[in-house]
């Protein structure tokens, strides 16, 4: 009951998270609506017109001002937390999640993400960049205490009539900044500590303190100068009231997370503004600090983000000598999703405004006025289809590609049939023509109705398609409406064209919507039932990876590809749903496998994640988003090699006589064998237990099951009729590979039992024309610890140099060394940023079984 209200609850949440910034959206278009009645379009673009170079080179120079002292924030980071980076990889590091977090959401988890996929790179821990994050977040708000307190609290507001009620509460806020600040003084003062999870953190001195006042501060009043020296003319309005009413209107569009405060920002300074200077001035100004202060640093950020994932993804593929991957067409589908979703946006907003009666005069006299009106509403239908799919051309929908190539070439043609709009024409075929040759990067057989859209990405439609029907109704303010208007048709009749618009976008939407819920989110959750499992086995039979018999638990989830003849398995853990190993079967069907259950894994607000993963699948985790952590290498014998002859068998050669010398010999017992020896064998795994003072595990290997071990032969050590030791033997039909997993045996004999084992199961394998043996995997081994290696292989390795009191990894790979294997690598590919340490928690939960279980041995 209590977990049912908790999802409850938790469902309740995530509705509001969606609901609550389209809400606050909706309400500032209204604010603006209301601020601008008095306006019409004409005067806003003759104001653009008029507006002075000048004013733009000094916001330009105000912005990288601004920038520059957002930047510092981190340098002066770096020193509190007594680290040293190069200058050139704070600079990037700290422009890029600034930039990009400014315009997607005011959200400082956003900025801190990428601070941590940055600067994890260059060894600092969680807990440092969590504290620059901090720290950051703190000097940014230190700034806004200061001097929006003093303004406030000091400075005659005076505000316009309509808002002189609020004035009181300014004033509270001016105070309360202020106090807050003066708290934070104090703190320093003292050097005031603090713990989370058992880290001491320590507030900066008061030297520290005040340098972060000075360029937060600086920060504040460089950002709002370039927005005032838009305003034209700015000398009709006090820059410290300009400036206030600026720190109100950011901050209150800080706390609503809309990206880049749009809207809420806009319609708060038009509110503060509007007793002081034009509408058409301030609107002309606002767009203009838009574009100079959020756009352009945003672009630029995105180009050395995408510069910066781009030489991460080629070192990888470098390193795994896949050079064919080694091309920006990894990008290509995110790419061409921003240009089908900036083409939506194109297409909306010219049906939102009035088109040039030139050209409709020119174009009614070469076609029909209904083609003209069909061409006016299937343009805004298309122009909300490419909102869309660009969802699914990001995630490589085949379908999606298909439409978007033909609704591009409509598009061009309807821009021109519509009003002979030859810019927007011009601008979709260029897409088109873009679009038309890059079919093979778009290869998944995918339902469009079963994608998953993200919160952003719905945050974002709606934004667009708001600000598509407010900018009409600002457009065509001057006209009643009546429903008359909607069929009426004319070359002049813009009203009736929108209107229309306006229902056909509602209608496809609706349509969208509608067919979503019928046909389903998502396959349901469970665990295999038996008809699923013959399909498994049948699978695995034809295989030629031994690993997918750990589905024959029965533990994890089964996700098939269409054909039923490839399957991946899996377990949820918190948010993560991790994938154990490799796809399973036709690996033709993998890829497309891998995007399936990541799109599953989102449609249930989940972090796709893949468990000791090999190299022949990189590319396609790479392709969903995900990025690579090494966590060890698995150890496999060339059977044709191994051999009791020379010196390299000489200890193999010790073990087997030694053992046979004191009575024990080597058999395989066949399945149907194993239920009468289940007792004898039982025994032997609870005293194996016992003695390892630890538990089964589960998820990523096998425990004591009869229904799991009566599905293969075991591997049996006697001594006379008594069973000693025993594992079960996975292989291959085509022999390409066997291996074993669950190992037991009696701590009472020889400790050379299980290498005894290994030998005379190695020997029987080459024996039976078996072409490789797996040791299983060697954790944490191969990792570097290099000044410039990631921060996990850094700990990584040091815990396989040093962690003998939580598990021998040394001892584990000098074991495995004696049979001279080849070592190849395996990884976790799991989501990037701040996201990885839940991850890495969620998946030791998974495989341990418990909190209290994974400390132990």
């Amino acid at each position: 009951m209590i977990q049912k209200k908790n999802y409850q609850a938790q469902e309740i949440l995530k509705k509001i998270s969606y609901l609550l910034p389209i809400a606050i959206f909706a309400l500032s278009l209204w604010v603006l609506d209301r601020q601008l009645q008095p306006l019409q379009l004409t005067e806003i673009l003759v104001s653009f017109a008029g507006i002075e170079p000048l004013s733009v080179v000094f916001a330009s120079a105000f912005t990288f001002l601004s920038y520059i002292a957002l930047i510092s924030y981190d340098f002066l980071a770096m020193r509190y937390i007594g680290q040293s980076v190069l200058y050139k990889e704070i600079l990037r590091s700290s422009f890029t999640s600034t930039s990009i977090s400014y315009s997607i959401g005011f959200n400082p988890l956003t900025g801190g993400s990428l601070r941590y996929r940055l600067y994890s790179a260059y060894g600092l821990t969680v807990l440092q960049i969590g504290k620059v994050i901090s720290f950051c977040s703190i000097t940014f708000w230190l700034g806004i205490c200061f001097v929006g307190g003093s303004l406030l609290s000091f400075y005659p507001i005076d505000l316009p009539a309509s808002l002189s009620f609020y004035e009181i509460y300014l004033r509270v806020l001016g105070v309360c900044l202020l106090f807050g600040l003066i708290i934070y003084l104090v703190f320093c003062q003292q050097q005031r500590t603090f713990s989370i999870k058992g880290d001491e953190i320590r507030f900066p001195n008061v030297k520290t303190a005040l340098v972060q006042i000075l360029i937060s501060s600086l920060d504040s009043i460089f950002a709002g100068s370039a927005l005032y020296f838009l305003l034209s003319p700015g000398g009709e309005i006090s820059f410290p009231y300009f400036m206030a009413m600026f720190l109100v209107a950011q901050t209150i569009a800080y706390i609503t997370t809309i990206p880049g405060g749009l809207g809420v920002f806009e319609a708060l300074m038009l509110l503060a503004l509007a007793s002081h200077l034009a509408l058409a001035d301030i609107i002309v100004a606002l767009v203009m600090f838009r574009i100079v202060y959020y756009l352009t640093p945003f672009l630029v950020g995105l180009i050395i983000l995408s510069y910066s994932e781009f030489n991460a993804r080629k070192e990888i593929l470098i390193n795994l000598h896949k050079k064919t991957y080694l091309t920006l067409s990894s990008f290509t589908p995110h790419i061409f999703a921003v240009l089908i979703f900036f083409a939506g946006i194109i297409l909306l907003f010219s049906e939102a405004l009035p088109h040039q009666m030139e050209g409709m005069r020119i174009i009614a006299k070469i076609v029909p006025l209904s083609l003209i009106e069909s061409s006016s509403l299937l343009s805004s239908v298309i122009g909300v289809l490419l909102l869309i799919l660009a969802n699914g051309l990001w995630k490589r929908i085949d379908a999606a590609y298909l439409l978007s190539v033909v609704i591009l070439f409509l598009g061009s043609i309807f821009s021109i049939l519509k009003g002979l709009n030859y810019i927007e024409s011009g601008i979709l075929f260029a897409i088109f023509l873009l679009l038309l040759p890059q079919r093979q990067h778009f290869y998944r057989k995918s339902s469009l109705l079963n994608q998953s859209f993200s919160r952003d990405n719905i945050i974002a439609i709606a934004i667009v398609v708001l600000s598509f029907i407010w900018l009409g109704i600002f457009a065509h303010e001057h006209v009643e409406y009546s429903e008359e208007l909607l069929w009426q048709f004319g070359t002049n009749m813009h009203v009736s064209r929108f209107l229309r618009s306006v229902v056909g976008i509602a209608i496809v939407l609706a349509i969208f919507g509608l067919m979503r819920l019928l046909g389903g989110s998502s396959k349901d959750l469970k665990l295999p039932d038996e008809d699923e499992m013959v399909t498994v086995k049948e699978i695995i039979r034809t295989s030629a990876d031994t690993n997918g018999n750990l589905v024959l638990l029965e533990d994890k989830y089964v996700l098939f590809n269409e054909q039923k003849n490839t399957f991946l398995m899996y377990g949820i853990s918190g948010k993560s749903w991790v994938c154990m190993g490799d796809p399973i079967g036709n690996s033709k069907n993998v890829k497309e496998l891998i995007w399936d259950f990541h799109e599953m894994a989102n449609l249930h607000q989940g972090w796709t994640v893949f468990y000791e993963v090999s190299e022949k699948y990189i590319p396609y985790y790479l392709d969903i988003g995900l990025t690579l952590i090494k966590i060890g290498e698995e150890a496999r014998v060339q059977l044709s090699d191994f051999s009791l002859d020379g010196s390299s068998g000489k200890d193999f050669r010790y073990s087997v006589k030694r053992m046979e010398k004191d009575g024990y010999h080597f058999e395989i017992m066949q399945p149907e064998d194993i239920p009468a020896h289940l007792q004898e064998l039982k025994s032997i795994s609870d005293a194996w237990l016992e003695t390892k003072n630890t538990k089964e595990k589960s998820f990523s290997m096998g425990s004591f099951n009869i229904e799991y071990l009566a599905n293969f032969p075991l591997a049996i050590i006697k001594k006379g009729d008594q069973v000693a030791a025993f594992a079960n033997i996975w292989m291959t039909a085509n022999k390409e590979e066997m291996a074993i997993d669950l190992m037991r045996y009696d701590p009472t004999i020889s400790n050379t039992t299980m290498e005894y084992l290994f030998t005379k199961l190695m020997l029987w394998g080459k024996e039976n024309g078996f072409k490789y043996f797996s040791l299983g995997m060697s954790p944490l081994s191969g990792l570097e610890n290099r000044t410039l290696a990631p921060l996990w292989n850094k700990i990584g390795s040091t815990i396989f140099t040093h962690g003998e009191y939580f598990y021998n990894f040394k001892g584990l790979r000098a074991y495995k060394e004696k049979f001279n294997p080849m070592w190849e690598p395996r990884y976790i590919a799991l989501p990037k940023g701040i996201k990885q340490m839940f991850v890495l928690k969620d998946i030791a939960l998974l495989i341990s079984g418990g909190t209290k279980e994974i400390f132990t041995k």
